[in-house]
């Protein structure tokens, strides 16, 4: 078997990788295989097939990872009606189950069957069973006020 035949099988099983991963180093290989495909094409050594390589993978770092991360950050949702993890608290209401005491204290909400630390917003306590909106949070402790 030719050597150019190797180095186009490679190239096109490292594609078949970067498709199904999304590494981006796995493309830069491909490309260096597909630079050694055109060194063994012409008639080089297998060193110079090697240095070849070598160059290419280190050209498309250089070059094709700085594009694919634009693209990348390109595609990334905009969306401003979908909220994940923390942020799709805010806003939502629900009673107390243990009160919130004066001076920053902290009491219990329990939200879709998840019981958080709460907050008050303005500092001010609320009893056992008020009716409160979440507003906002601070790491795991969320801030609420009276709905």
């Amino acid at each position: 078997m030719s050597l150019w035949i190797i180095w186009l099988i490679a190239a096109a099983v490292l594609l078949v990788i970067e498709l199904l991963t999304g590494l981006v180093a796995t493309l830069c290989v491909a490309v260096g295989c597909l630079f050694a495909f055109v060194a063994a094409l012409v008639g080089f050594g297998m060193e110079t097939q090697l240095a070849v390589m070598a160059v290419g993978v280190i050209l498309s770092f250089i070059f094709l990872v700085p594009f694919v991360n634009r693209i990348r950050k390109g595609k990334k949702s905009t969306r401003t009606d979908y909220n994940s993890n923390m942020e799709a608290l805010i806003g939502r209401e629900g009673f107390l189950n243990h009160e919130i005491p004066a001076d920053g204290g902290l009491g219990r909400l329990r939200i879709d069957g998840d019981d958080w630390q709460v907050r008050s917003h303005d500092g001010l306590p609320l009893a056992h069973g008020t009716k409160v909106r979440v507003t906002g949070y601070d790491s795991i402790i969320l801030t609420v006020k009276p709905a």
